[in-house]
């Protein structure tokens, strides 16, 4: 039996929530993939010679704490970068890329060459089709980059599409595209990938569940509004079930389609290549613009292009994505960035027939103190837009020795030993946030909020592990206290957990709602698909 006679044309088909697809390059992606403005030989300079240069900073740190020496000496920045100097100058494949001296007037001077047309792409040359239910890993390599095709293949696989369509797209896709795409359906059948169904409920499910102007919070720093009978996707790290837990998990194809996908900033929890792989590509991605970057930026556009997207859409601060009755605003991101790179970045306000919500995401205050409210930035968005009733934003409170932030290659190293933030909200500032907002409603979110997240990373905290949370978070202020700060002002605090429900009502007010009971990943899986198949079989 052929691949299509063992798939109805009229069948609906996806890919079951246990698989997944990841992409693979055979070769090195270098230290920081997708980061432009400098050419990836002067990036991996800078790596090199940070790494050889990093037991001397551990050192000087192991000085600190044995109190050989004081926090703050100038003479330790004098001695790391005539070290570093001494290190780069003595190796002409480093001196080459990076000038580093002591000038006559005593200034150290640091440089590199910057080239806003270069950045470290990454092309892949095969995948990995896992299957956790059965623990498999099948690789498939391919004769020459395809990553495209692939993407808009998963993409049809998210069980809103019919095999007869999956076909077209398949047998239209060029000689050697046919042939690997083929190959691939056939080793999805052949492994027991697929789940086709008669029929495609999912969006239904959602459109009982939800109203029009709903916010829901899909666990860390993902958001799915709903305007009208559609649905705007914010920075969506979903997991595929038991890819990091035990438990089942929100995967793209217990979703409703969305029709436009958001990412705020560059990093992995909210820009996830695995999640985007398996999105609809027919949808458009906005993120944020080159226009607005100093001399580092993360480029977006080859990463998204190598997933399969093609209708992707730059937004410069102050620009908006409209729909009927309003838009999208991308507003500006300040913070988490120990480096002081100040890539470009987004926040988002959604303003919709007189409801605001403002992602404000993990943006704060910077090393130097500017932020959204410093700037003036909310001010001007109440004075435009109204009050936003809705501030969805992290409590995180990290600070880090720039040494080891992950972008410090790229800075100065006469300022690797001093603390940079990596996203520090304070309560005081989130309080100012919310009264010059006029907020309603606080949500504190980004840090979790589900247990089918990893909890090993210093940004996650799980009621699985109270004493980690305690460990890394002993001399924060308390995150609950701000519920006190906020009651002054009329607003309240809620600390999100997935599929909470944020919903307006005439007051001007927000109410907190859960859709968990009815939107939980194994109940949304079994309205088509009824028990999974692992289950039927005794269990996993």
């Amino acid at each position: 039996m052929g691949l299509w006679d063992a798939l109805l044309r009229d069948q609906y088909v996806g890919l079951a929530p246990w698989v997944w697809v990841q992409l693979e390059s055979n070769q090195s992606p270098g230290p920081f993939p997708f980061v432009g403005g400098v050419a990836p030989e002067v990036v991996a300079s800078l790596h090199e010679a940070h790494s050889l240069f990093l037991a001397c900073v551990e050192t000087a740190i192991s000085d600190v704490f044995s109190r050989r020496a004081t926090l703050g000496d100038p003479q330790t920045r004098v001695r790391m970068e005539d070290a570093y100097a001494e290190l780069v100058n003595s190796r002409q494949q480093l001196s080459q890329h990076i000038t580093a001296r002591r000038q006559s007037d005593g200034q150290f001077l640091w440089a590199h060459p910057f080239d806003p047309t270069k950045s470290a792409t990454v092309v892949n040359t095969g995948l990995r089709i896992f299957n956790a239910v059965k623990r498999q890993a099948i690789p498939v390599p391919f004769e020459r980059p395809m990553g495209p095709l692939v993407g808009k293949l998963l993409g049809m696989l998210d069980g809103t599409q019919q095999a007869g369509a999956i076909r077209t797209i398949v047998t239209t896709a060029g000689r050697e595209g046919e042939r690997l795409l083929t190959k691939l359906m056939e080793l999805f059948v052949q492994y027991e990938c697929l789940t086709p169904t008669t029929q495609s409920s999912v969006r239904n499910q959602w459109l009982q569940q939800t109203k029009d102007r709903d916010t829901v919070h899909l666990g860390h720093a993902a958001l799915l509004y709903r305007q009208r009978d559609h649905f705007l996707l914010f920075d969506p790290w979903l997991l595929p079930w038991f890819a990091e837990s035990n438990v089942p998990s929100l995967w793209v194809s217990l979703l409703p389609k969305p029709a436009a996908i958001f990412l705020t900033h560059d990093h992995d929890d909210h820009v996830d290549p695995r999640t985007l792989l398996h999105v609809p590509k027919d949808v458009p991605i906005v993120i944020p613009s080159r226009r607005n970057r100093k001399k580092f930026y993360y480029d977006y556009l080859p990463l998204l292009r190598e997933l399969g997207f093609s209708h992707i859409i730059e937004l410069a601060h102050g620009e908006s994505w409209n729909f009927d009755g309003g838009a999208v605003v991308s507003v500006p991101f300040y913070g988490e960035d120990p480096c002081d790179l100040e890539m470009p970045r987004n926040c988002y306000l959604v303003t919709d027939r007189g409801q605001n919500v403002l992602v404000h995401a993990d943006s704060g205050p910077t090393n130097s103190g500017r932020s959204a409210i410093q700037e003036g930035v909310i001010q001007q968005l109440v004075q435009k837009y109204g009050p936003l009733s809705l501030v969805l934003a992290s409590q995180q409170q990290l600070q880090e020795i720039r040494s080891y932030a992950a972008h410090a290659p790229l800075s100065h190293p006469g300022q690797w030993l001093d603390v940079g933030e990596n996203g520090y909200l304070t309560n005081r500032y989130l309080d100012e946030l919310c009264a010059i907002a006029q907020a309603r409603l606080f949500v504190s979110y980004a840090t979790g909020g589900a247990d089918w997240y990893p909890d090993h990373l210093s940004f996650m905290f799980s009621q699985r592990n109270p004493a980690r949370t305690a460990l890394l978070t002993a001399h924060w202020e308390p995150p609950e206290k701000l519920k006190d700060l906020l009651a002054h002002h009329d607003c309240r605090y809620h600390r999100a957990q997935a599929l909470d429900v944020f919903r307006s009502v005439g007051d001007g007010s927000v109410q907190v709602l859960s859709a968990a009971e009815v939107l939980t990943p194994l109940p949304l899986y079994r309205v088509d698909h009824g028990d999974p198949s692992f289950m039927t079989r005794g269990g996993r």
